[in-house]
């Protein structure tokens, strides 16, 4: 029962009515910042929230009364994965996160953009090679995502496309036991690329992390963040950039402004990532104490489920929440807050602010190949299944 109100409810409530919240979570967001989505049927009682408010959800993901232990999250429940720095509470995360954070300073990504520049012009060569009408997923969302992640961590290009192959199937392969193969492999390879780091650790993140912090984390946890970052990276980026170009085609007039008038949109991809919110909501807090939130009490043993979707989507379908990119920089959450926020924030920018400018300039006639077919989305995070282009 208190699985189900802490995974599948949510989960639910998470689909995409194409870019936009679903009526199931638009009518809890209209009951105020905070819900009760039950409360469990046992002695103890506890009780599953959602917050869809803004300070509310602010509060919760920077407040030292919650963990983010992964206690509640389907089959993985009560495991923490060595190096899933997300599923860490304080001393650890704080550990870890220094551990990592060289390996993301402005200086290091700057050095990284040539190198993601051109494999986003390789990847656009290679659609215009192939011609449409094509499919984004493979050849733009994954295609740039897992090449940028993958040099990022040090992964050979001899490597990658066997890599890439294997953590599609451990997400999307829907056979239980060809998902669970796919996933021992991508660990498998990730222990391997660490041993070879430790003995030559060379200028990528992994690199970066042996040099300056190696005897501070073991070879686990070493693992661990490796196949979190490509994770990250490889698969929610991808799906960014498809959701991104599957905007461009929906609102062209926004796009073509960025084309044509760069300059006058210096906050373009705030808007962009306030819009979509690819990763909709994370995985249930645990409250280590009774605590306050707004007008609520939730007490100790509760969870709280934060809707990263309903914060940054607050003024659906009013005007106020209308795709603009010239609109003021609005706050959102989409990246997280508080000690979890997002630590890769900079690469993935840094690859969402050169691809979407870099499509729009080459193919300015982008659409979709079927218009009269409606484009198919899995569970989230925002999954979409194929996007048929044509230029």
């Amino acid at each position: 029962m208190f699985e189900e109100l802490n995974v599948v409810l949510p989960t639910q409530m998470h689909w995409r009515d194409r870019f936009d919240p679903v009526p199931l979570l638009r009518g809890f967001m209209a009951k105020g910042p905070m819900s009760k989505l039950g409360t469990e049927d046992s002695p103890e009682g506890r009780t599953a929230w959602l917050a869809t408010g803004f300070d509310e959800v602010r509060q919760v993901l920077g407040s030292d009364k919650f963990s983010s232990r992964l206690l509640y999250g389907g089959t993985a429940s009560g495991i923490t994965f060595p190096g899933f720095i997300t599923q860490y509470d304080p001393p650890e995360h704080t550990r870890l996160r220094r551990v990592l954070s060289p390996a993301f300073t402005v200086r290091r990504m700057e050095r990284f953009r040539p190198q993601v520049e051109q494999v986003i012009e390789d990847t656009l060569d290679a659609i215009e090679s192939i011609g449409g009408p094509l499919d984004f997923v493979p050849h733009f969302g994954w295609a740039i995502a897992t090449t940028a992640t993958c040099d990022f961590l040090g992964i050979p290009r001899d490597d990658q496309t066997e890599l890439s192959r294997t953590l599609h199937a451990s997400r999307a392969q829907r056979a239980g036991n060809r998902r669970i193969a796919a996933g021992n492999k991508f660990m498998t390879y990730m222990e391997q690329i660490v041993a070879r780091t430790r003995r030559d650790p060379g200028d990528d993140m992994l690199g970066v992390v042996v040099r300056k912090h190696g005897d501070e984390i073991t070879d686990s946890e070493l693992t661990g963040l490796a196949a979190f970052v490509m994770g990250a990276g490889g698969d929610q980026v991808a799906r960014f950039l498809v959701a991104g170009a599957w905007l461009m085609v929906e609102a062209p007039e926004q796009f073509d402004l960025l084309r044509q008038k760069p300059d006058v949109v210096p906050d373009w991809l705030e808007e962009v990532v306030r819009y979509l919110t690819t990763d909709e909501k994370l995985t249930p807090r645990i409250a280590l104490e009774d605590v306050r939130i707004g007008d609520f009490l939730v007490k100790a043993g509760d969870t709280v489920t934060c809707s990263l979707l309903a914060v940054n989507r607050r003024d659906f379908p009013g005007p106020a929440d209308q795709f603009d990119i010239t609109r003021e920089r609005t706050p959102h959450v989409a990246f997280g807050h508080g000690i979890h926020h997002c630590l890769g924030r900079p690469l993935a920018e840094l690859v969402f602010r050169s691809a979407i400018p870099a499509l729009a300039h080459r193919f300015p006639t982008l659409r979709l190949a079927e218009p009269e077919r409606e484009i198919k989305l899995g569970p989230p995070p925002f999954d979409v299944k194929a996007l048929l282009l044509d230029w």
